[in-house]
């Protein structure tokens, strides 16, 4: 059981998204919270845990915009080989450069995906 720990924790067998994982800091702040109870008398533990709530909640939001973004950039690809109209490359364009700038949350992956799409627009406009 601890080898197949270990290996989970190893950062080549982790699984990757779109978005980085949150599951570290809300463990962190779990434990946390199971320290600060004695101490608070459980006020300490409510916080943390509200804040490990308000954290799940934000990365399933960004994880379901990146999604949705990535749906919608893959559709444009699509539609351009479809019909050649210029407008679904600016729009990859446009909407792959935002993301890069504005979601600091992307996993290395996510953002190598993009550049790809960056770079097959560039190719074609």
């Amino acid at each position: 059981m601890l080898k197949s720990i270990i290996a989970f924790l190893e950062p080549n067998h982790k699984p990757e998204g779109y978005i980085f994982s949150s599951a570290k800091l809300v463990t962190g702040l779990m434990v946390l919270g199971l320290l600060l109870y004695t101490i608070t008398g459980g006020w300490g533990t409510i916080a943390c845990l509200a804040l490990a709530i308000g954290l799940m909640i934000g990365r399933h939001l960004l994880v379901k915009q990146a999604t949705n973004d990535f749906r919608d950039l893959h559709h444009a690809k699509k539609g351009y080989g479809q019909t050649r109209n210029k407008d679904y490359l600016r729009f990859i364009k446009a909407r792959g450069e935002q993301m890069l700038r504005d979601n600091k949350a992307l996993t290395k992956s996510a953002k190598i995906e993009i550049r790809e799409l960056l770079a097959y627009a560039e190719r074609y406009l």
